[in-house]
């Protein structure tokens, strides 16, 4: 039995702009195309956009995510059985845009976690497996109120999984010259300008915040899980972005889990792979990257090789007994296309980057597994 886990999908507006076709979009063979998951019987990703219809305008800010409904049709047809939906981009068009993003993923028969509807709602997802129950927690340390200002009132907080009750605090500058430049220049058109004058137009988060107390909610479902499942998976959406190394916060958080009994933790968010962790039975992957976005996101740093991804395999051998190994997988170009691929497959077909896809691909390895090797080789998957 084989689980995989990939990291952050995400559409962005140079996918939106590449796949319009008069009034429609076509994706047709963005994520379905990666020949990653031959063995896999159960994928889960992170999916960060949401589905609120036209209506409610498509993606129009490189930090604020609406998506075509055929996007989803894509994802479906990947393969993909199972999304994390809390994630900092939940809420960029309020509440309708998370009930409508739901609906429209059960009308694909794709299964979520991480929102919620009704507050009778179970927040975690229990997969019976051949009579293995596995226990799916997704939480979130935030929602993005600072930019997309939408915030969930007091008695519909329910909605969305976070790590620790919401401030709600808008840190965004509020003097006036800020003001007139939001209202003026977009933010894409602002870092095309730094990027013309060769000035800095992005750099990594450092989440060196201190952490509160975890959620009465969270805590529950823990207990509640431990109680009606074999295995808990917690998939995790934390971190500074673009900084491959973990802050305050996450390893906090990390080992606030681990306390309260979690011994297997997917991350996402920081959008560039991090290392994993792995002490006896626990297992920590503090972020496995993108499995898709943009290359020609404006946004990107590219230093630490974000258009490269982990998708992680959980084979389960028996209840106390499962085996870890992961493929590394990248977003490309083709023919003005965009896709995800797996890169075994492209080092055997590209001979004109080759060096550079073995270079980055031990990078990436060294980077997950804290390994240094001179004697590198792609493989089709690397045990753990």
């Amino acid at each position: 039995m084989r689980i995989s886990f990939t990291g952050d999908i995400m559409c962005e507006l140079p996918t939106l702009r590449k796949s319009k076709v008069k009034n429609s979009y076509n994706f047709q063979g963005m994520l379905s195309k990666s020949n990653i998951f031959g063995k896999t019987d159960y994928l889960v990703g992170n999916l960060e956009t949401v589905f609120a219809g036209k209506n409610a305008k498509y993606s129009n800010d490189i930090y604020s995510y609406n998506t075509p409904d055929s996007f989803i049709n894509e994802v479906s047809k990947a393969g993909f059985d199972l999304v994390t939906t809390a994630n900092n981009h939940c809420l960029d068009r309020g509440k309708e845009g998370l009930i409508r993003t739901i609906k429209v993923l059960k009308d694909n028969n794709i299964n979520y976690i991480g929102t919620n509807i009704n507050d009778t709602d179970d927040r975690y997802r229990i997969i019976d497996f051949d009579g293995l129950k596995i226990g799916f927690m997704s939480y979130t340390y935030g929602s993005n109120y600072s930019i997309n200002k939408n915030k969930l009132d007091l008695n519909d907080q329910f909605m969305v999984n976070y790590f620790e009750k919401q401030d709600w605090v808008d840190n965004s500058r509020k003097d006036l010259y800020s003001k007139f430049k939001d209202n003026i220049i977009s933010a894409e058109n602002r870092v095309k300008i730094l990027k013309l004058l060769n000035r800095k137009y992005n750099k990594p988060r450092v989440d060196n915040t201190e952490i509160k107390d975890l959620d009465e909610n969270l805590i529950i479902d823990i207990m509640k899980l431990k109680k009606s499942s074999d295995i808990i998976v917690f998939l995790m959406h934390s971190g500074g972005q673009f900084n491959v190394e973990p802050g305050i916060y996450t390893t906090k958080l990390v080992n606030n889990l681990r306390n309260n009994g979690i011994k297997i933790i997917i991350g996402t968010h920081p959008h560039i792979v991090q290392k994993y962790v792995k002490i006896n039975d626990f297992f920590v992957a503090y972020s496995l990257g993108n499995y898709f976005i943009s290359p020609d996101t404006i946004y990107l740093i590219n230093d630490n090789l974000p258009l490269y991804s982990i998708v992680l395999h959980m084979d389960i051998v028996s209840l106390n007994k499962y085996n870890w190994c992961f493929s590394i997988a990248k977003i490309i170009n083709d023919n003005e296309k965009e896709k995800v691929v797996d890169t075994y497959d492209l080092y055997n077909s590209d001979s004109s980057s080759k060096i550079q896809i073995l270079n980055d691909c031990r990078t990436i390895y060294q980077t997950f597994t804290g390994k240094i090797t001179n004697d590198f080789k792609m493989h089709k998957e690397y045990e753990i």
